[in-house]
This record gives C-alpha cells, structure tokens and sequence, in this order.
C-alpha cells in the first residue's frame, strides 16, 4: 500500500508501516516458489492488500500504456525485483517510510545498534558466548577477565582465578566450596581468637580454592592448596617429575601410616603461561583408600616466590573413564598468572 498510494495521500499508521515490509517478504518468497514451479501465486498477502487499496481508484484512473500495449502495471508484475529491493523498496522510499513513523534512518541504526550491544552484555540468549566460543582453542576464554567467564561461559567452560596467582578452568556448572570460601574471606581480625592460635604460628599449608559439581558428595572436584617454602625453591629442587611425584605420594598423599595405597601412573614437566620460568610437574596417580574406595587423581604443581601452590583434580576410579577428558582438561589449564 505504501508504493501504490501517495505517501502525502496515504498517513499510514505505524503497525501499518511495519508490516508492509512483512508483506513485501511474503509475497516475494510466494512469487519466487510460484517461478520455480511455473504455478500462479496464490495468497499473496501483499497483492491483497494492494488490491484492496486501488481497486477504488482503477475504474476512475485510466491505465497508462507503453509503446508494446502493456499498461503500467503490468509492465511493474513483470519487471524483476531483488529481495532487498523487493523489502525495502527502492532508494529513498524507506526513508519515506521512515519519515512516516517520525523517525530517521540514522535514528533507527543508533536504536538498533543500542539494542545490540545490551544483548552482547546480557549475553542474552547466550549470544556472546556462541560469538567467543567461534575463536579457536580456548582463545575465547582468555579474552575476558576471569570474573566475567562466570556470565560468559565458553562452550560450557569458565575460567576461576585465585589470589590473583594462579588460575584455571572448569565446567560452567561447577560450584565454589562454600566453606573454604568463607574461611579464605575471613581475614585473621574476623576471626576468634583461642590458646592454641596464639601458641602456633601462620599455617604454612592452607586450602585457598575449591569447586565441584553442585550437589556433590566431594568425591569429584578441584582443590588448590598453598604451601610456604623457602625463598629462591625451584621444582628442579624436587628432581625430575618422576622422582617428585613419587616422593610426594610416599610423604604426603599415602604415607605409610595413613593407610592409603598410591599408584603413581604418569609425570612430566612442562612451561605454561606467557611469563618466563612458569614451569609445571603434572602426575597421575591412584589412591586407593581404607574403606575400599578407589579415586583417580591428577595433580600438578608450579612455585613462585616463595610459594608453592598444588592443584588436585579428582574422581572415582569407576567413573574416571567418562569424565576423565573434562579433569584432564582441567589440571592441563592449571598455571601461575
């Protein structure tokens, strides 16, 4: 109705001006599948409506004809359209649309550019998340800060950062042990204070992150804990992987006295993260405990200044075939920031 009727004449309304491009998209796909099959268009909704608006001016108004015979609009069914003209309409004719509805082109680009940029931020229908999760890798991952990897998970993945020293990454659904949590914010003055802290001094071994599956029972989850050494330790101190790993499982993990039983499986070392000297022992091992429990582990360790941070991934034996790629993937992201 827009194109057949003057727009002075016309004064469409705005539901009127908003489905005519409807209609012109309807009628086009009904027009294109009718060529393709050689059949009349049937239900056109946009030649009903242009109809319906002319039909009382084509007994008034003789039709114009060419020099072949055929009349204007004939000669206008006839002429091919393409699909952005065909919606839009020629140029200058949306801006007359436009103009109708008391906007602009420029005002509905900034309205249209505005929306845009709340749904990247919203992430709404997890449209920013499918846009990263394009980039190769875990390249979408470490664009964003790994607080906001929490709103924006990447392919179900999501990176937790602790003391701003080290980091890693585990699945979208996995949850912060709420205890550990609220133990790391409490700071020394929140807490109160007994004999035995006074007597002892600063704990040189302290669990600083925690995370695993909501509604968990512990026996699958990741664990960070921090351990003061003296300063200038390297990990060649320890030996070669092997050798650290084994005499980590002998004195810490299983000990003679605990009753464990650890079965080192693999270890190697390897430099991780953009920082010089960044080096990280990773082993496998199994520990079989007194009750009879069996848990598939995989540690991996790396020390800066004075600290040596260990990181534990975890899972029963019996269900470490399936979900043995995902901890995997988590202790290989383990690395000092």
């Amino acid at each position: 109705f827009i194109i057949n009727t003057p727009l002075k004449t016309l004064q469409p309304s705005p539901w009127q001006a908003f489905t005519s491009v409807s209609y012109r998209a309807e009628s086009f796909r009904l027009r294109m599948s009718a060529q393709q099959s050689g059949e009349e268009v049937k239900n056109d909704p946009f030649k009903a409506v242009t109809t319906s608006e002319t039909s009382s001016h084509s007994e008034k108004v003789p039709q114009a004809t060419s020099a072949s015979g055929k009349s204007g609009q004939q000669q206008a069914e006839d002429e091919k359209v393409d699909f952005m003209t065909y919606v839009f309409g020629k140029p200058g004719e949306l801006d007359r649309d436009l103009a109708a509805l008391g906007t602009s082109r420029r005002r509905f680009l900034s309205i249209n550019a505005a929306a845009l940029i709340v749904a990247l931020g919203a992430n709404f229908l997890g449209v920013t998340s499918y846009l990263l999760g394009l980039l190769p890798d875990s390249k979408g991952l470490e664009l964003l800060p790994a607080e906001l990897t929490g709103f924006y998970p990447v392919k179900g993945w999501k990176r937790y950062r602790g003391e701003s020293a080290f980091e890693f990454q585990v699945p979208q659904g996995w949850l912060q042990d709420q205890a550990v949590m609220f133990a790391n914010a409490a700071g020394p003055a929140d807490r109160m204070p007994t004999m035995s802290m006074r007597k002892r001094a600063a704990p040189q071994v302290k669990t600083v992150a925690a995370l695993g599956p909501p509604q968990g029972d512990f026996k699958e989850n990741v664990s960070v804990v921090k351990s003061k050494i003296h300063s200038g330790f390297t990990l060649k101190a320890l030996g070669d992987p092997t050798t650290a790993a084994q005499r980590l499982l002998d004195t810490a993990i299983a000990p003679p006295s605990s009753g464990k039983k650890a079965t080192l499986l693999q270890a190697f070392a390897e430099q991780r993260g953009a920082a010089a000297g960044n080096e990280v022992y990773q082993f496998e091992y199994i520990v079989k405990l007194p009750t009879g429990l069996t848990l598939h582990n995989i540690g991996a360790v790396s020390a800066r200044e004075g600290t040596l941070y260990s990181l534990t991934v975890l899972a029963p034996e019996d269900q470490w075939e399936a979900k043995k790629e995902s901890l995997q993937r988590v202790a290989k992201s383990f690395k000092l920031v």
